[in-house]
């Protein structure tokens, strides 16, 4: 999972909209997170790949990796800041 704006240059993987596919709220590009599902090989002939963007807070919610560690330590601590 990578921040929407920096995962790549191409403009096939920039966010089509500005809201998250989860939730439906209007984020900055900036703040969309890009969650991309690959199907295990048995499967790709029936199942495509997938990207879908979503917010900080949805990420979160699905507690997605580290992103959703970093969100509960700053919470604890009262932090507002989710920088490492």
């Amino acid at each position: 999972m990578t921040a929407a704006d920096a995962s790549s240059d191409a403009p096939e993987y920039k966010p089509r909209g500005r809201e998250c596919y989860r939730c439906n709220r209007d984020v900055a590009p900036q703040f969309l997170f890009r969650v991309t599902v690959e199907s295990p090989a048995p499967l790709s002939e029936t199942y495509a790949d997938g990207v879908r963007y979503c917010c900080e807070h949805c990420a979160a919610a699905m507690n997605l990796s580290d992103f959703s560690r970093r969100v509960k330590r700053h919470a604890y601590r009262g932090d507002s800041s989710l920088d490492r």
